[in-house]
């Protein structure tokens, strides 16, 4: 069983399922945007070089290692970027994309930061720099709802990461930041299934 359940009015139809990677902060940002935009779809829970041959033979491709993957009938699509877009118009609430041009390029400034800057500084566990990112960003979020102003992209790509890192169990690197502490727990109530478990769905 996914974790999101197909329609009543759609059971003679397939299930559009996305296939994930535990631990994976593109897989979760996937999850959290179909939630968010009440996209029925189940998930598949897989390893890397399950997800990686799977792919491979589904799109006559080799040496492709990405992930995660969306499959809706006979279209399959791979790759964070890909997914998302297909599930921000796939899906039933309005698409997230901002209308005003200063609020989408800083929708796309901050998720610049999270995938050139914060991430790569995880994996060195580079601690300084990290809490210079942060502090930026608990800066911009001081008395605002969603970090741009409005809720957007930018909100799921960082809601992701924390979700990672709250599974690795690496709270402290965050969890001193108010205003980034005040917008996850909005974000929480916001994005159905956010407290999901990976290990739970996989079983």
């Amino acid at each position: 069983m996914g974790l999101f359940k197909k329609s009543k009015s759609k059971t003679s139809d397939m299930p559009t399922v996305l296939t994930c990677k535990h631990g994976d902060h593109g897989s979760y940002n996937c999850i959290f945007l179909a939630s968010y935009r009440d996209l029925p779809v189940e998930i598949e829970w897989i390893d890397s070089s399950e997800l990686d041959e799977k792919i491979t033979k589904s799109l006559h491709l080799s040496n492709l290692k990405q992930y995660p993957c969306i499959k809706d009938g006979e279209f399959t699509i791979c790759g964070e970027n890909a997914v998302l877009t297909y599930l921000n118009i796939k899906g039933r609430a309005p698409t997230i994309h901002p209308r005003k041009a200063r609020v989408l390029a800083l929708q796309q400034y901050w998720i610049q930061v999270l995938e050139t800057k914060f991430i790569p500084l995880i994996h060195s566990d580079n601690k300084n720099e990290i809490t210079e990112v942060l502090k930026s960003l608990d800066s911009e979020l001081k008395d605002k709802k969603y970090i741009v102003g409005e809720i957007s992209l930018a909100d799921f790509h960082w809601a992701s990461i924390f979700k990672v890192l709250e599974e690795e169990g690496k709270e402290e690197l965050y969890n001193s930041f108010n205003s980034v502490m005040n917008w996850l727990i909005n974000i929480k109530t916001e994005i159905p299934n956010y407290e999901f478990s990976s290990e739970k769905v996989a079983a």
